[in-house]
């Protein structure tokens, strides 16, 4: 589908904020990498002082919150943005990826095709959440429905999804496309249990489970919900293959997360997530300074961390009405109508 109208002229607007800044991705390594172990010490530091558990785990939830600022670096390096250098990008994003026990290689490929596929109906979910169509789901079996209804709970997608997801099944290769994926499983699995295994060894292993489960716990909650906002939300793009639009599943199927400055800083700067769908090449530092200045991005209606924790009713996408919807039956509601047309706006020179 053609460029839409208001959208069009868009890599020019963004081009200038796409090539990285060396300094300000090296600081950006220092400031994350820093407080989180200066955190990590100071979880462990209460404990072992036998100060109240309270203080040990106020710690590890902040280093749980940096271990989120760390995914996103990662991130970046799978798109190529945080360094010009492919082979930093590789490298960077390897050792970043393992604080939150992630597969560099194998997350990025499956990324990969969540921003190639996202808001098309036949491709729903790719390299993201479980989506069933509503009639898919109204054909289905009922212990189709029975499990899906399960893992759509706020319980599972919110607290043992994310945990699952990030310490087991991230653990097995079954999901490698290629050699150079499960070699990076196998390398992320060893690294990791030579790490723990020696701090464990260290400091008591019982010690080590008292700090890191409280930061995994945090790390996983907090990204799986970052990840479940950008595109839940009401009105958001759906389309059929055919009719899909690049730019606007970007700009109307991407949300722009309003956060304080602080809780944008742990967030990356992925809060920006309808300007990082459609130029990826943007690093994460540079979002908000493209989001200021190019009026397109400015115009895109801001979703608020309270408005996108009501949105978990939004379970299945109506196939015939491009559209998010919750289960069918006589308590069920459907999300709003369909996405109002974005003005035009003049993108500057």
């Amino acid at each position: 589908m053609a460029c839409p109208d208001y959208a069009k002229g868009w890599q020019q607007a963004v081009k200038p904020y796409r090539k990285p800044i060396l300094s300000k991705s090296i600081w950006q390594i220092v400031n994350s990498v820093v407080p989180f172990f200066a955190l990590w010490w100071l979880a462990y530091w209460c404990l072992s002082n036998s100060y109240s558990y309270g203080l040990t785990v106020f710690f590890a939830g902040l280093a749980g919150c940096v271990s989120v600022r760390l995914f996103i670096i990662n991130h970046d390096c799978g798109h190529g943005s945080f360094f010009q250098s492919k082979r930093a990008n590789d490298i960077v994003g390897f050792w970043t990826a393992l604080f939150s026990y992630t597969p560099y290689l194998r997350w990025r490929h499956g990324h990969a095709l969540h921003h190639a596929s996202y808001g098309q109906i036949e491709d729903r979910g790719v390299g993201y959440f479980w989506i069933m169509g509503l009639e898919e789901y109204k054909n289905a079996s009922k212990w189709t429905r029975l499990l899906y209804r399960l893992y759509r709970h706020p319980l599972t997608i919110f607290a043992i999804g994310g945990l699952y997801l990030f310490v087991v099944e991230f653990r097995s290769p079954h999901q490698s496309v290629n050699a150079a994926q499960t070699r990076g499983v196998w390398a992320a699995n060893f690294i990791l249990a030579t790490v723990f295994g020696v701090l464990g060894w260290y400091i008591g292993y019982w010690n080590l489970f008292l700090i890191q489960f409280p930061i995994s716990v945090v790390s996983a909650v907090l990204g799986v919900f970052l990840f479940y906002a950008q595109h839940h939300y009401e009105g958001s793009y759906w389309a059929p293959k055919e009719t899909w639009s690049y730019e606007r599943a970007g700009l109307e199927g991407s949300s722009y997360l309003k956060l304080d400055p602080v809780t944008q800083w742990f967030a990356g700067n992925i809060n920006f997530h309808h300007i990082h769908h459609l130029a990826p090449k943007i690093p994460n530092y540079r979002l908000q300074e493209a989001h200021e200045n190019i009026p397109m991005f400015n115009a895109v209606k801001p979703l608020t961390v309270w408005k996108a924790m009501t949105y978990w009713n939004l379970r299945l996408v109506d196939e015939k009405n491009c559209e998010w919807s919750d289960f069918p039956g006589p308590h069920a509601t459907v999300s709003t109508p369909k996405p109002q047309e974005t003005p035009p706006v003049d993108l500057p020179a």
